[in-house]
């Protein structure tokens, strides 16, 4: 906002270096020739609190932020998305959509990425997708396990079988691992976990575990691993990430949650179920109007398969 006054806006103009609302011209030009920097009058702060209230996950709104203030000049020239690398492309993508959604030029600017060229996925993405199926090296993880093993402490191994188990990505479930903790040490574990069920309702903790594209709603945890994890200590991702790259080893607790996710759905557990528990709610009509499960006897098929998994990864 130019000179800290306030602005409705109105119908925008993208041509040149600038964006004109409301007939006054904010301009976005470098701040030295060699700088990637760019000074914009827009109100950056004002925009922090617009994202504050758009989104609930404080992390995300961070995320979008920064990727606003960083990437600003793609508002200009979106073929500069062409020189960002394809598995960042979407998310910044989406942080550009959503500024010039608080600019009011929204409809323009994605007039202009279609006129640039500029999609939302790569075409290749199809092929991509073949490839990584038979990419996936599930089979040596075991045989990995065993290896570092060694160098995990007790409480690294308990998360280790949180991970393989629930299947959540590498974040989510150091967050709901130490949320365990957290709670428990308050005794309010009963807020988290439904011990009728069997089941963590992660949807609970919004700002943690629903983070816009990237969301998780339930998780089925044995009470005896839900114990176990309730005389851990909090784990840091960071620390453990590093501890293993000094001791020339990989950390490849990602590779969990497809180990997961593939096992349970070999287990006949049907795909939308199987996504579900993935954190991804399928868009059909079947799944978001006529599902309907029995969520006590799914808890006992989930636990059961659980069981045959930690086999599969523990005593191969």
């Amino acid at each position: 906002m130019a000179d800290g006054e306030g602005f409705e806006p109105s119908t925008p103009n993208l041509g040149g270096n600038f964006v004109i609302i409301d007939g006054k011209k904010y301009s976005i030009t470098p701040l030295e020739p060699n700088n990637k920097s760019f000074d914009t009058h827009i109100d950056f702060k004002d925009y922090e609190i617009y994202l504050s209230k758009k989104y609930s996950n404080k992390k995300y709104a961070r995320i979008q932020y920064n990727h606003a203030r960083n990437y600003q000049e793609l508002l200009i020239n979106p073929s500069k998305f062409l020189t960002i690398p394809s598995g960042q492309r979407r998310n910044i993508m989406k942080a550009m959509m959503c500024l010039a959604k608080y600019l009011g030029c929204y409809e323009e600017y994605k007039s202009k990425l279609k006129n640039y060229g500029i999609k939302w996925s790569n075409e290749d993405t199809a092929f991509k997708g073949f490839l990584s199926i038979f990419n996936k090296k599930h089979n040596t993880l075991p045989e990995y396990l065993k290896k570092v093993w060694l160098h995990l402490s007790n409480d690294e191994k308990i998360l280790v079988k949180f991970l393989a188990v629930t299947g959540l990505r590498a974040g989510e479930g150091i967050n709901s691992f130490n949320l365990i903790i957290s709670l428990n040490s308050k005794k309010k574990l009963d807020d988290y976990y439904n011990k009728e069920l069997n089941v963590l309702e992660h949807f609970k903790f919004g700002d943690l575990f629903l983070r816009g594209t990237k969301n998780t709603y339930i998780s089925f945890v044995s009470q005896e691993l839900i114990t176990e994890i309730c005389h851990c200590e909090p784990i840091n991702y960071n620390a453990l990430h590093c501890r293993f790259k000094r001791r020339g080893f990989k950390l490849r607790l990602k590779e969990l949650r497809s180990f997961n996710n593939t096992f349970v759905r070999k287990s006949d557990v049907i795909s939308e179920l199987t996504d579900i528990l993935a954190g991804r709610v399928p868009k059909s009509v079947f799944c978001r109007h006529y599902l309907a499960e029995d969520m006590l006897k799914f808890s006992k098929q989930v636990l059961m398969i659980q069981e045959g998994l930690m086999n599969a990864l523990f005593e191969s």
